[in-house]
């Protein structure tokens, strides 16, 4: 009985061990490790808000665009 307490004391920081280097050492294993600390959520955001700053761009060039627009402003 005592040697599986000490068995199970060094087996359990090394399948630790061995789940987080197979983790890290193949492509799924980034997104994982950047789900986890936050970096995909933070891509998103900055994607996001370039994208928004396209459509941004692309709306106020047609909006100066509209015919008639410097009669309605008088």
């Amino acid at each position: 009985m005592k040697h599986s307490n000490w068995r199970s004391f060094f087996m359990v920081p090394l399948i630790a061990l061995f789940a987080l280097c197979m983790i890290g050492g193949c492509d799924s294993g980034e997104k994982v490790v950047d789900e986890v600390t936050g970096n995909r959520a933070v891509k998103q955001y900055h994607q996001s808000k370039k994208d928004i700053e396209k459509i941004a761009d692309k709306q106020a060039e047609k909006y100066g665009k509209i015919p008639g627009d410097d009669e309605l402003s008088r």
